[in-house]
């Protein structure tokens, strides 16, 4: 499904240009050139923004036009593989055109007639602000919530183009998020009115937008997407007996925030994630196992698909049977690995049963912090507690796009723990402890203010300004227009209104009685 008059690059339309040349007496392609004040290679925008510029555009031969459009576009492309025997084709492609910003050309700026002399230099200038929201138009598609819905009206990031990442995004070629100042130079053909593209360029551009972070995830105890906390049963040996029970906890960590793109500051993104354990034994006099490495990855997760999706998208969703539209594409990268070996355990013992509890003591629910992640004891047995400190950071080897769900793609990340405990017997191989935490990446963006406005866009609300304030004189009606009104029967009025009916007693309350 490739969309009408639609152009990859400015090379890829020779073979149009040529064709419209021949038959609309167009000899030679103009020369369109796309150039953008203050840019240099590898530039990050982000919102608020401002995009300025100007178009070049040379005829080698004189050429008749009718309009010239200059836009600022997002789309998103998406395809999957039909794997379907029945199957016709052998992908499916969807297009979304999220974003089309149109800078207007006066009909002063345009040659009279609209004939391009040969040789001669055009230029007109642009000048576009990245916005910080899409129109609700930009998602018009049923949403399973309110809550999805204001996600896909939040501008995606850039993502899954090679020409402007440095390094690897991650991002499969099933999937891109494209921006671009699009310029098309338009002839209306004279047997039916139809616009006919003659030549088409476009400058591509690198764009993450402000994302915030969002509230951490309701995961539930059926969720399979995610592991919270998990709990192995640790054995002294092959063939003895059972030590006790381990459990691993953890709560989603803080959002990375990538820095703003005008920020010097080399500091790499990085979040804190606490694990918790603790160490049920089996008997009084087995004591808590060595714990060994901890190695951590980040696995990001691109989804997408044919068709827009009502719900956020999940494996469970995604890798569904009966879904042949969507897909998704997993990738990890490792983060660190280390010992914690010198991590100390905490010795719990019940307390007595009659035990006077010190006055000091309070019975407020602020003694059960959420971050306390031990239990009492079970049928009053000792147990042990430990904490690990786990820091990441964000390998500066990658390009990092932010958490974000469009309508048709989406990337979210997942941060794995994996811990390996030594028991003290021989013959026992080490025993793994696995978490999955959601995470999410966010975007600074640009701190400052929105951009000036130029002289026009000035000119222009000021001239708002004034047509509001402007003097409005209210006059009496004349004697012809007094009488006229007629007022429908009392019964006819909504039931509201009797609400306000002077006829009805009013009550008074006695304040004792509240």
């Amino acid at each position: 499904m490739t969309p009408r008059g639609y152009s990859a690059s400015l090379n890829s339309t020779a073979g149009t240009i040529a064709t419209y040349a021949k038959k609309m007496g167009l000899q030679g392609r103009p020369n369109l050139d796309i150039s953008l004040d203050d840019h240099t290679d590898g530039k990050v925008y982000t919102s608020f923004d401002a995009l300025s510029g100007k178009v070049n555009i040379t005829a080698p031969h004189s050429a008749r036009f009718d309009e010239i459009q200059i836009t600022l576009e997002g789309t998103v492309r998406t395809y999957v593989e039909n794997l379907s025997p029945t199957s016709t084709t052998s992908r499916t492609t969807a297009i979304h055109r999220f974003l089309k910003l149109t800078m207007p050309i006066a009909e002063s700026d345009y040659p009279q007639p609209r004939i391009a002399e040969a040789g001669r230099t055009y230029t007109y200038p642009f000048n576009f602000v990245i916005p910080d929201q899409l129109l609700p138009r930009s998602c018009s598609h049923e949403c399973a919530s309110d809550h999805v819905h204001e996600a896909h009206l939040q501008l995606p990031p850039s993502m899954g183009d090679r020409e402007l990442s440095a390094f690897d995004d991650l991002a499969p070629e099933m999937s891109k998020v494209q921006y671009a100042i699009r310029v098309k130079i338009i002839r209306h053909r004279e047997s039916d009115g139809k616009e006919v593209v003659l030549v088409e360029g476009q400058r591509k551009l690198h764009i993450v937008p402000a994302i915030t972070e969002a509230p951490p995830l309701n995961v539930s105890a059926e969720e399979d997407e995610y592991v919270l906390s998990k709990t192995k049963t640790l054995r002294k040996g092959m063939f003895s007996g059972k030590l006790g029970k381990i459990t691993a906890s953890a709560e989603q960590p803080r959002a990375f925030v990538l820095p703003s793109p005008s920020s010097t500051d080399p500091t790499p993104a990085t979040s804190m994630a606490t694990v918790h354990l603790r160490f049920d034994p089996r008997d009084s006099s087995s004591q808590p196992p060595r714990l060994g490495g901890l190695n951590t990855k980040i696995k990001a997760s691109t989804f997408y698909g044919a068709r827009p999706t009502a719900p956020i998208p999940t494996h469970r969703n995604a890798l569904s049977q009966f879904e042949t539209q969507r897909g998704v594409y997993d990738l990890s990268v490792s983060l660190s690995s280390r010992s914690v070996e010198s991590v100390s355990w905490t010795v719990h013992r019940p307390s007595p049963a009659y035990t006077r509890r010190d006055s000091a003591s309070s019975s407020s629910s602020s003694d059960c912090s959420d971050s306390d992640h031990t239990t009492e004891s079970i049928d009053g047995a000792v147990y042990y507690t430990a904490s690990i400190l786990v820091p990441v950071t964000l390998p500066s080897n990658k390009t990092w796009v932010p958490t974000f769900h469009n309508c048709i793609t989406s990337r979210v990340y997942s941060l794995d723990l994996s811990l390996t405990i030594h028991t003290p017997g021989t013959g026992v191989p080490a025993s793994t402890v696995t978490l999955h935490l959601p995470i999410q990446i966010a975007a600074t963006g640009n701190q400052s203010q929105r951009p000036a406005m130029t002289a026009a866009e000035a000119t222009a609300e000021l001239a708002e300004v004034d047509e509001y304030f402007r003097p409005r004189v209210i006059e009496v009606p004349s004697e012809n227009l007094i009488g006229n009104s007629v007022l429908p029967h009392h019964s006819e009025l909504p039931p509201s209104y009797e609400d306000f009916s002077p006829a009805q007693p009013q009550q008074t309350v006695d304040p004792s009685r509240c």
